[in-house]
């Protein structure tokens, strides 16, 4: 392994580790100390890739942002609707609040420090954009409903997405996160998809192991 290698390897090993410390004791309360230790690096090393806890967290969002457009990518790639690319999404965002301390800690980090703007926001705006630019699709492919507003719509999937990920990480819900992002997706559709094309979607999402 090169030299380049292995401190790219160190890089990514801190960005995951930061992100389970944040994920489970929140941004202000996990010190550069913790991570170091939890990443088993020194703290000469942590300030060889990172200058601050901040700019820690900046890495941890970009990297859930490349999960983001990885998934647009697979969703849109599959040829499907438009309109079930997103649902797709919104599961493969729903998967990811069980088992990826990547996103769930970009989340997390952004309802703390949400309101000193980037890069604490930085998954949100991404994934709002994707969420307007699929909608936008849908628009002009003729599958919006009438009278369905891009910005409305798009701010409803996000409060869903934002709802689900505070409700469950609260532990004022529990249960399977999919299964009721499949019931929302059943109740909202109606409103949003042309009356001829709502037989099209799947609320539930992709039904390959992966998805």
């Amino acid at each position: 392994m090169t030299k380049q290698s292995r401190s790219e390897n160190t890089r990514l090993h801190l960005v995951r580790s930061a992100a389970e410390l944040f994920d489970r004791n929140g941004f202000s309360g996990a010190t550069l100390e913790d991570v170091s230790r939890a990443a088993g690096v020194t703290k000469g090393a942590f300030y060889f890739h990172f200058s601050s806890k901040d700019e820690l967290a900046g890495a941890i969002q970009a990297e859930a942002c490349t999960l983001l457009r990885n998934a647009v990518h697979r969703v849109l790639e599959d040829r499907l609707p438009v309109l079930q690319s997103l649902v797709d999404l919104t599961h493969e965002l729903a998967r990811w609040l069980e088992h990826e301390p990547v996103v769930r800690a970009s989340l997390r980090t952004a309802r703390e420090c949400g309101h000193r703007g980037a890069p604490f926001l930085d998954f949100y705006v991404d994934l709002l954009s994707a969420v307007e630019t699929m909608l936008i699709s849908a628009e002009q492919a003729g599958d919006l409903g009438g009278g369905v507003a891009i910005e409305q719509a798009s701010t409803l999937v996000l409060t869903i997405c934002a709802g689900v990920e505070m409700l469950w990480w609260s532990g004022i819900r529990h249960g399977d996160i999919r299964e009721n992002v499949r019931e929302m997706w059943k109740l909202i559709l109606p409103g949003l998809v042309a009356h001829d094309d709502l037989a099209r979607i799947d609320p539930g999402g992709p039904s390959r192991p992966d998805g």
